[in-house]
């Protein structure tokens, strides 16, 4: 069995058990499933009317084990685990691997790995990945364990309220901090994202930290999450990252140099803010070499 567990805080006495579900940006079929299937307990008693309110301190019980199971194939892999509770999983994603396959019968993915990791600790748990990272790029990559922390963290990252840092690797010397703010779009003629007016808005804040011979290694914070940003951005900038052959140029790197270093969020359990960091992989240490000291 797989079971949600919580204790009511102080600003929430006084919801309704509906509104309280509904604060997890939970969909309303689930809702209306944990309800009238008597899946929730509250301090031991059996709880499965909407309208029963809550106060401080009581402890809901979730079974939501008709949402849980493995679905990936489980494929052998040590894993560099950030961070682990009883409703997240946070790993260090290593490069050249994709988060998940297009089809389930196929292996070798993140998915696969996070399968196989909850298969030999005994953790029936569907795989749910609560964002993404491009396949070259590397480090802090979050799962959510059961579907109110997924839908709950996934509102979070939809709605960039989250704090995302990475060190990136770019070609020339960039003096200053700075910011761009330029929407990005999709480009028709290739499989590739643009600098666009027509495109979402997207803000990239960074920071030289060192250089390394022409080259500058950043720290990168952005506050929206649109695909390929940082990597868009900075070649808008004229200093594309090191790897990088769809906007920069191709080069010696063996693949885009860019890693998630830093992941914060209010917690969906605890509701207190956490920080998660990854350590910087072997290919970029090397290219940095002695210049490390401010990662």
């Amino acid at each position: 069995m797989n079971y949600f567990k919580y204790t009511i805080k102080n600003k929430e006495t006084g919801k309704n058990l509906k509104e309280w579900l509904k604060s997890f940006n939970l969909a309303k079929n689930k809702i209306n499933y944990l309800i009238d299937n008597k899946c929730i307990t509250i301090n031991d008693e059996l709880v499965f009317k909407r309208e029963f309110i809550l106060k401080e301190n009581d402890k809901v019980v979730i079974d939501v084990s008709n949402y849980e199971q493995i679905d990936y194939l489980p494929l052998r892999f040590n894993l560099d685990i950030v961070y682990e509770d009883d409703y997240i999983l946070v790993v260090n994603k290593p490069s050249g691997v994709i988060i998940y396959p297009e089809n389930k019968e196929l292996s070798n993915t993140m998915a696969n790995y996070i399968a196989y990791y909850y298969t030999k600790t005994n953790q029936n748990r569907t795989i749910r990945h609560v964002h993404r990272l491009d396949t070259d790029t590397t480090g802090c990559l979050v799962y959510a364990k059961d579907i109110l922390t997924h839908s709950y963290l996934s509102n979070l990252f939809e709605n960039s309220n989250v704090k995302k840092e990475y060190n990136a690797l770019v070609y020339g010397i960039i003096e200053k901090s700075g910011k761009i703010d330029t929407s990005i779009g999709r480009n028709r003629h290739n499989n590739s994202m643009i600098t666009t007016p027509n495109g979402l808005n997207a803000l990239t804040l960074y920071k030289p930290l060192n250089y390394i011979n022409n080259n500058t290694l950043l720290n990168v914070e952005i506050k929206t999450g649109r695909t390929h940003q940082i990597r868009v951005h900075m070649a808008s900038i004229k200093h594309p990252l090191l790897g990088d052959t769809i906007y920069g140029k191709k080069d010696e790197y063996k693949r885009v140099m860019l890693h998630c270093s830093h992941i914060g969020f209010i917690h969906p359990v605890y509701k207190y803010w956490v920080d998660f960091f990854a350590e910087i992989p072997q290919d970029m240490k090397y290219i940095i070499g002695d210049n490390n000291e401010n990662i």
